[in-house]
């Protein structure tokens, strides 16, 4: 068997894809947003824990904290200022995470990168 085969389909493999499609479900979101949002990037490495806000300090009484990481590799961590490369929860490449806060009480949220520099997308609100 040519190599190739083992990892490229063949004639008769590509027609058997083509005659049957995948078949997507449509996906509707409802984005909640209770005050004016922060929109920005926050830079995170893999050397040290960034705090997750746009600008210099967290939205005041936030409720809401999105995050996306945009990268197609590189997952990132998400907790507290403690999180390592290996601790914390993981945000996978193009997952986007919402975190519920309670708005009369501060909280600081952090990421990490597991790996290269990721640019995540950050929303407060």
């Amino acid at each position: 068997m040519d190599p190739f085969e083992r990892i490229l389909p063949n004639k008769a493999q590509v027609q058997e894809i083509a005659a049957r499609p995948v078949q997507f479900t449509e996906v509707h979101r409802v984005l909640t947003i209770p005050q004016t949002p922060a929109i920005g990037i926050v830079t995170v490495q893999s050397t040290a824990a960034v705090e997750l806000k746009v600008g210099g300090s967290a939205l005041a009484s936030r409720s809401v904290l999105r995050v996306r990481n945009p990268d197609p590799s590189i997952p990132v961590r998400i907790g507290g200022s403690a999180i390592t490369e290996s601790t914390g929860d993981l945000l996978e490449p193009f997952e986007t995470i919402e975190i519920l806060l309670d708005k009369t009480v501060p909280v600081s949220i952090y990421g990490r990168s597991t790996g290269y520099e990721v640019s995540l997308e950050v929303m407060e609100s």
